[in-house]
């Protein structure tokens, strides 16, 4: 019974055994909500409690759901491939932060299923938040054995790859959300970029070092673009001045450089673990 119990707990392996990665990972995972669990007890937070709560949970929601389109990429440039052993974590914590951000928007209307349904139907950016969140629902039920027996392994694949929908449905649904400051949101698209554009270097160009550097300057500069051009349509700003804006390091550094910077980091990464790779490794990578 104790080694059956084991093997569902979120911190073993397959075998049972404790696994240090599988649980610094729950505890990174858990932390968000621990957090807000804290600053809920402790009254730190506004007038509006649970207004602050449900932004917070949907922030940590595509955070999180970012974090789990970074586990392959990072397994495959780090040549770390334990990794796969918390990619599941990751993607469940995702769902799980989203659907804890949408009961508490259901419980901040009072459970007022005929005023949630209004809102859901006429408020765009909010049925584009659902949609994101049918989907990872899906993907959650599914993300077990059981699902990879029932749907096959092709099938199995064929839906999972539908993440892409809900993690750019989701950014989406930040970004018209966050109205006029929508920095966090064009950092978090800059990195979903990032992270799609390692899956395209990978499949043409096998994550060679200039294949990489070339996606962190392109994803950058988009990310640039995104922010420069989302400012000045609310604003009425022009687009090149907002653009200089963000390209100047005086105020603050801006999303378009992170992305590039972890864009780059990613690609020295590469080109490390290609330099000194084993001999072994080296041609199993060949």
């Amino acid at each position: 019974m104790i080694d059956t119990l084991a093997l569902w707990m979120p911190w073993t392996d397959r075998a049972g055994r404790l696994s240090w990665l599988k649980l610094a990972a729950f505890l990174a995972l858990i932390a968000p909500a621990g957090w807000m669990l804290l600053e809920w007890e402790a009254g730190w937070l506004s007038a509006r409690p649970i207004a602050d709560l449900i932004r917070e949970s949907g922030d940590w929601a595509l955070r999180v759901l970012v974090a789990s389109l970074a586990v392959t990429p990072l397994r495959f440039v780090a040549r770390w491939n334990q990794l796969i052993l918390i990619r599941r974590a990751v993607g469940l914590a995702a769902l799980f932060y989203t659907l804890l951000h949408i009961w508490l928007w259901c419980l901040d209307l009072q459970y007022n299923w005929i005023e949630i349904a209004m809102e859901l139907a006429l408020r765009l950016f909010l049925t584009i938040g659902l949609a994101a969140t049918l989907i990872m629902a899906a993907l959650g039920v599914t993300s077990n054995d059981w699902g990879i027996r029932k749907l096959g392994a092709k099938g199995w694949n064929r839906l999972h790859a539908w993440v892409y929908a809900a993690a750019a449905l989701s950014v989406l649904h930040f970004f018209m959300e966050s109205k006029l400051d929508v920095t966090q949101a064009v950092l978090l698209a800059g990195l979903f970029g990032l992270a799609m554009a390692f899956r395209i270097a990978r499949k043409r160009f096998n994550t060679g070092f200039w294949a990489l550097v070339v996606s962190a300057v392109v994803c950058g500069l988009a990310t640039a673009l995104v922010e420069a051009f989302s400012y000045s349509v609310s604003t009425r700003v022009p687009f090149n001045r907002v653009l200089e804006a963000n390209l100047d390091f005086s105020y603050q550094i801006r999303p378009a450089w992170w992305v590039l910077l972890v864009g780059l980091a990613i690609a020295v990464l590469a080109a490390a673990r290609a330099r000194f790779a084993p001999p072994n490794m080296a041609r199993a990578k060949k």
